[in-house]
């Protein structure tokens, strides 16, 4: 999991505060998500309730949030192909570093190298999704986001009923980055494109919609830690794992 620090967001030169503020919010949640993953992983201490369904919900919460929030930003992003820049550099640092640390921490394609992936999608397809009304191309993009959310358990659909895909699909390892997992990929965290990207675009069709809330609602103590998401994600595990060094196995 983690958080993308885009230029701060404007509509009509106004900034949308309460952006900035959920984005704080989802910060804090991944923080404590993580130390709860490394207290599962890395001590000999074992949650239990962390490997039920509610943690898993837990965990797309915080990750959704992070993926609406970039596509809602990138409308308003006049440095789109810096922004992807940075977060491919980020990425690839963090694969780097976690190769170095261990097969338990290693990862290959976390949700940073799914926005950088989603960004450069998106500047190749913009055109055509500008094309799409608001309205239409956000219950698509759900609608997508639904169906194809069980792609790397093998099938389109949801709850079990869908339609399976041929299991010749998920032998490629590098297919696993779309979704088509296969039993060779490893990575601890792990956003494949498909379902994400649809996420991704329906934050963006929601920043084309009037939303009758309070854009500048702010919690300045989240907004500040919002503002700096993309810093917070790339420091906050060291930190974590030195400060938990003592009850490390």
């Amino acid at each position: 999991m983690s958080a993308v620090t885009l230029e701060r967001v404007t509509h009509e030169k106004k900034r949308y505060l309460i952006i900035d503020t959920i984005r704080g919010f989802a910060v804090i949640n991944m923080i404590l998500y993580h130390l709860c993953w490394n207290i599962d992983n890395l001590t000999g201490i074992k949650l239990n309730w962390y490997h039920t369904e509610l943690a898993l919900f837990w965990q797309f919460l915080i990750c959704g949030t992070f993926l609406l929030l970039a596509g809602f930003c990138i409308r308003f992003s006049s440095h789109i192909l810096k922004h992807t820049i940075i977060l491919a550099i980020c990425a690839m640092s963090i694969t780097l570093v976690t190769s170095i640390t261990g097969d338990k921490t290693l990862i290959v394609f976390g949700i940073l190298h799914c926005m950088t992936l989603c960004f450069i999608i998106f500047m190749l397809i913009k055109k055509f999704l500008n094309k799409i009304s608001a309205k239409i191309g956000l219950c698509i993009c759900i609608l997508l986001f639904i169906i194809t959310y069980n792609i790397p358990n093998g099938y389109l659909g949801f709850f079990g009923f869908g339609l399976y895909l041929p299991k010749g699909w998920y032998v490629s390892y590098w297919l696993s980055l779309l979704g088509l997992l296969s039993k060779d990929f490893r990575s601890a965290d792990y956003f494949p494109i498909f379902p994400y990207l649809f996420l991704f675009l329906a934050g963006y069709y929601m920043s084309k919609l009037d939303f009758n809330i309070k854009k500048d609602i702010n919690i300045k103590f989240l907004s500040f830690i919002g503002q700096y998401s993309l810093i917070i994600y790339l420091i906050h595990q060291p930190i974590l794992y030195i400060l938990m060094l003592p009850i490390i196995k």
